[in-house]
């Protein structure tokens, strides 16, 4: 019950601190100008939604705490983790290679109802260069079976984090 209380207490908190900023940003907030791509992106505001529902991101005290949806298939050696740069991977190898932060699976030992969780400090953040980064969610650690599930673009500016949710990419 108190996990359940938890996770609920989690989303509200999510909703209520980046859930308003999203919806101002796609209002026109933004002072980025859109690119042609994202004008003809037909499946943009799918991949949008399908990011909310399989990753979402909060902070607790001084912990960034990333919630994955427990229905995508993760080993117990996953991993999430930042790439610098914006090119994007489909193998768990190359991404593995140039990471420089990466978090396993917080809670290893959950029932098969919880959705999974990635923990960094928050301070962690704040020893990367300011820019531009890749979010990466691999569903292994094993480099001859390991995959690269979905990357979502990020900017790092000190310890905050500003994931793009509507240019995410969903490897299938």
């Amino acid at each position: 019950m108190k996990k359940i209380v938890a996770l609920i207490l989690v989303c509200a908190m999510s909703f209520a601190l980046f859930g308003c900023g999203k919806k101002e940003e796609k209002k026109g907030g933004s002072d980025k100008p859109k690119t042609e791509a994202q004008d003809d992106d037909k499946g943009g505001a799918d991949a949008a939604a399908a990011a909310d529902d399989d990753v979402k991101f909060t902070k607790q005290g001084n912990k960034v705490v990333f919630t994955v949806d427990a229905g995508l298939d993760l080993k117990q050696d996953a991993w999430l983790g930042f790439i610098p740069g914006t090119k994007g991977f489909t193998k768990e190898v190359e991404a593995d290679e140039v990471d420089v932060l990466y978090a396993y699976i917080a809670n290893g030992d959950k029932k098969s109802s919880e959705d999974y969780i990635f923990e960094f400090d928050e301070d962690q953040f704040g020893g990367l260069e300011d820019g531009d980064y890749i979010m990466v969610l691999c569903d292994s650690d094993d480099e001859a079976v390991g995959k690269v599930l979905l990357y979502i673009p990020a900017k790092i500016a000190g310890n905050t984090v500003e994931l793009a949710y509507d240019k995410i990419v969903i490897n299938k």
